[in-house]
């Protein structure tokens, strides 16, 4: 079987978790490569791992940790010509590779592009409607934007044979255009914590004391993150544990940020779980993928979404629902407060039983085995069968 992984190259969550998926396929057999842009395409490059084709940049735009809505619409008057460059591309390498399933996570230019082409297209997203007019709410210009690109969403999901959910049921709202076709598979995840070793295990394997209080600081693959860095210095200090580890993405420059005896820098890591599961408290910005890796690990955490990101405000408040994770704003944020907030954390009782419970909540899920299953259903369809 011959799967192409087309996965949104924005952060590092939708190219992650496709990997998962090709990791297992790959295990079984399937020959996988990958199609993707900006950091999600640096990270594919970077870890070597797959034959990686680049395609047009897609871009949003903001200032000091927060995302400009505004701003992005404006400089996104070129969207059609990306568009219509997207599925040439995109169609070029179709062609070349001659896939028997395309797979796409939340890049909605695929499924257009795979129709034309009588190529199934298995859509992932955990996102199928927008909200973000509420930041603006006399704005009429971004109420009537946000109207259209749902109703693109809308029809172009429309146009896949599957749409899977890497979530718990009823985690988003589904519109009732696509909801015989959608499917909640629960988190896709590179490794089953069921199947991990214990922290103390893994400590040892990553050379940690097994005895230290360790914060771990993920910031993704955006811009985004770098205030959140800023902030985590400062406060560093203050802060009452033995590590702080920094993982960051391969567009964040980190090295404002000495290295000494409590801060351990690095860059993306492929074993990203074992880090999260060593740590007694994860600091990150609340991108799906990390928040359904901590969920399913079960990890006290502080979430700390991107100003003005609708997206990543859903996920930290269904996080916040659970009893594992505090919101802090970046915004409303200093060094001193920060570091008060993280000691807070650090010794919440309530945290870490709340975070057993989620984990066995989730435990009963294995997204990934029933994506590869509905992936490989459909690569010997030569048809739309829910069309």
């Amino acid at each position: 079987m011959k799967v192409l992984m087309m996965p949104c190259g924005i952060g590092m969550g939708h190219v992650s978790r496709c990997i998962a998926l090709a990791n297992k396929l790959r295990e079984n057999g399937s020959e996988v490569a990958f199609a993707s842009y900006g950091s999600g395409y640096e990270m594919l490059v970077e870890t070597g791992a797959y034959e990686t084709s680049k395609l047009p940049d897609i871009k949003f735009y903001g200032d000091g940790g927060e995302l400009d809505i505004k701003h992005t619409a404006k400089k996104s008057i070129d969207a059609p010509f990306i568009l219509l460059k997207s599925i040439y591309d995109e169609s070029k390498i179709i062609k070349n590779f001659k896939p028997d399933v395309v797979v796409a996570d939340s890049h909605y230019s695929v499924p257009i592009t795979c129709r034309v082409l009588g190529i199934p297209c298995i859509m992932i997203t955990n996102e199928l409607t927008l909200n973000f007019s509420k930041l603006y709410p006399d704005e009429k210009p971004i109420e009537y934007l946000e109207n259209g690109l749902k109703r693109f969403i809308i029809d172009v999901s429309g146009l896949c044979n599957a749409i899977l959910i890497p979530d718990v049921k009823d985690s988003i709202e589904i519109p009732s255009k696509l909801g015989y076709k959608t499917i909640f598979i629960g988190p896709i995840l590179k490794n089953r914590p069921q199947g991990m070793n214990n922290k103390i295990e893994i400590r040892k394997e990553l050379e940690l004391n097994g005895n230290d209080k360790i914060i771990l600081i993920t910031v993704g693959g955006s811009e985004f993150g770098k205030k959140l860095l800023k902030l985590i210095y400062g406060a560093s200090n203050d802060i009452e544990c033995d590590k702080i580890i920094i993982i960051t993405g391969p567009l964040i420059d980190s090295d404002f940020i000495p290295d000494s005896n409590k801060i351990v820098k690095m860059k993306f890591i492929d074993n990203m779980m074992e880090w999260l599961s060593v740590s007694d408290l994860v600091i990150s910005l609340a991108g799906h993928t990390t928040t359904m890796e901590l969920a399913s690990l079960g990890i006290p955490n502080i979430l700390v979404p991107i100003d003005n990101h609708p997206e990543q405000t859903k996920n930290a408040l269904n996080m916040e629902k659970y009893g594992i994770s505090i919101i802090n704003n970046l915004k409303d944020l200093n060094p001193a407060d920060f570091a008060n907030n993280i000691n807070n954390a650090l010794n919440d009782e309530n945290l870490k039983i709340n975070a057993e419970i989620v984990k066995m909540k989730y435990s009963k899920y294995n997204g990934t085995k029933k994506a590869i299953q509905i992936i490989s259903e459909f690569a010997g369809v030569n048809g739309n069968r829910y069309i």
